[in-house]
């Protein structure tokens, strides 16, 4: 080895050594001068929590509304012989109803058949709407909705400009349908009565002797809104059972027999046994018509209209069919001669 050689191989070591110094020295400054490798630290970290997502406000249970309405009239407004069809919808199912729709020419009846029918008359001059397609009278029709529920309040759809109309009383609201048109209609159909009438009515005892708290104010307060179930007199006028100065000196007994409007009824329908058979024969207010078939029918219709005043010789009259006994009309018998 020459001398060259050997300096060469000197410097070599002398550069890894000072390479190795230097390395050493650093690791020194790392680790804090105590030859210990770097431990983690033991500070912990600030908790970052998840952004939270407010919960949805749960939606009203209005199961027992919806269970009621199913049960009532409002609820099964389909019906061949009253007309289900584009004209006679505007109460029956006013989201169905056509402005524009009007009825054949005379005879028409207005509805969509004749009882003397063999098959289904459908007029000619609007379109007839199926029972799958029909809505009828569904929440939304005294509701503003949100999210598939009915809001507090009530409220109209007018349908023909698909926007609610603001109603102060629930009879504000039950008069949009339930009211009685005369005459013929600009559409070409006649007028119909579906107005109750409360006309003479002692419910309208605004200054009367009886306790103000018996006298309702609207129709909701003797009808489930949603079922339309009323209330009987007795739920009221819960003191008329027992009394002694009643006329005739009424009890339970005699409700068996006749009803309370049966007596009171100020409206002048008729007065009978009723023909529902769940009723048993009580006297009831009746109407009689004769039907397109030429056949006479008598149905129970109850009277919102009704009076203090009670006239015993409306069916305690000489002759009466029931041969019940002939009374005055303020209760005396009277002796037939």
């Amino acid at each position: 080895m020459t001398s060259t050689d050997v300096a060469g191989s000197i410097r070599i070591s002398i550069s890894r050594g000072v390479r190795a110094v230097i390395l050493a020295a650093g690791f020194l400054l790392l680790t804090g001068c105590t030859g210990q490798a770097p431990q983690p630290s033991t500070n912990p970290s600030p908790n970052i929590l998840p952004t939270r997502v407010p919960s949805p406000t749960p939606l009203p249970d209005q199961t027992a509304f919806l269970t009621s309405w199913e049960s009532g009239p409002h609820a099964q407004t389909y019906d061949l012989g009253k007309g289900p069809n584009t004209y006679c919808s505007r109460c029956h199912s006013p989201q169905n109803w056509d402005p524009a729709s009007t009825v054949d020419l005379p005879p028409n009846c207005v509805t969509c058949k004749f009882a003397t029918d063999p098959e289904l008359r459908i007029a000619t001059t609007m379109d007839f709407v199926s029972e799958e397609d029909w809505i009828g009278i569904d929440c939304t029709t005294c509701h503003q909705m949100e999210r598939g529920v009915s809001l507090p309040g009530i409220a109209w759809l007018n349908t023909v400009t698909g926007q609610y109309e603001a109603v102060n009383t629930s009879d504000e609201l039950c008069t949009k349908c339930h009211l009685t048109t005369a005459g013929v209609s600009a559409s070409g159909g006649r007028g119909v009565t579906h107005a109750v009438d409360t006309r003479g009515s002692a419910h309208a005892n605004w200054a009367g002797e009886w306790p103000q708290a018996d006298r309702p104010q609207y129709c909701t307060d003797c009808h489930d809104p949603h079922s339309t179930e009323p209330l009987e007199c007795l739920d009221c006028h819960q003191d008329i059972p027992a009394s002694t100065t009643h006329v005739m000196g009424l009890n339970a007994v005699m409700l068996d027999k006749v009803s309370c409007t049966a007596c009171h009824d100020a409206s002048g329908m008729e007065v009978g046994p009723s023909p529902d058979a769940d009723q048993n024969g009580v006297f009831v207010t009746v109407v009689s018509a004769v039907g397109r078939d030429g056949q006479q029918t008598t149905i129970y219709s109850y009277s919102h209209s009704i009076q203090w005043q009670v006239l015993c010789d409306r069916c305690h009259f000489a002759g009466n069919e029931w041969g019940l006994p002939v009374l005055s009309a303020t209760g005396q018998v009277v002796t037939e001669e």
